[in-house]
């Protein structure tokens, strides 16, 4: 992405949200619930890839952008760009999607399944409320190590660009 790159930044404006449940500028399980006064942990919301297309989307209404060039996307961010052509084909010209498609294939939501199983195994987890807490790190460094099995990247990213 920049001058003269494949996202040309000298023809397009390139839009980036955070991911809808992320804990990086979005609410997520490290957020505050206001009920409780506690993190969310393991009680926050399950979000689908459904619900963060519909945020995006409520982000360019709210910037005034009614068409994008291209949904630009890898990994759940490709699912994302998938997603978006197929909910706002009037308002998505071009896809790109990078290592990703259209659903899980039963291996790697298995892959996944026991990735979390060997976070929650790890005598840190407190079944998912360790902030403030010690981390988890051995579940953590143990259920990465499985990720060259399910695929070479873990980039996950997801953009629209704007003319």
């Amino acid at each position: 992405m920049g001058p003269g790159c494949a996202l040309d930044t000298d023809k397009f404006y390139v839009i980036c949200a955070n991911t809808l449940g992320g804990c990086f500028g979005s609410t997520g399980p490290s957020s505050i619930n206001s009920l409780t006064g506690k993190e969310y942990g393991t009680t926050f919301p399950l979000l689908s890839v459904s619900d963060m297309v519909k945020a995006n989307f409520l982000l360019l209404d709210h910037l005034g952008i009614d068409k994008v060039h291209a949904s630009v996307g890898s990994s759940l961010g490709g699912m994302q760009s998938l997603l978006a052509a197929a909910l706002y084909p009037h308002r998505v010209k071009s896809v790109v999607s990078i290592s990703s498609g259209a659903y899980a294939h039963p291996s790697a939501i298995a892959l996944r399944y026991i990735q979390r199983r060997i976070l929650m195994s790890d005598p840190n987890w407190n079944n998912g409320h360790y902030y403030g807490k010690k981390f988890p790190v051995m579940g953590m460094q143990h259920a990465s190590s499985t990720k060259p099995w399910g695929k070479a990247s873990q980039l996950s990213c997801h953009c629209y660009v704007h003319m």
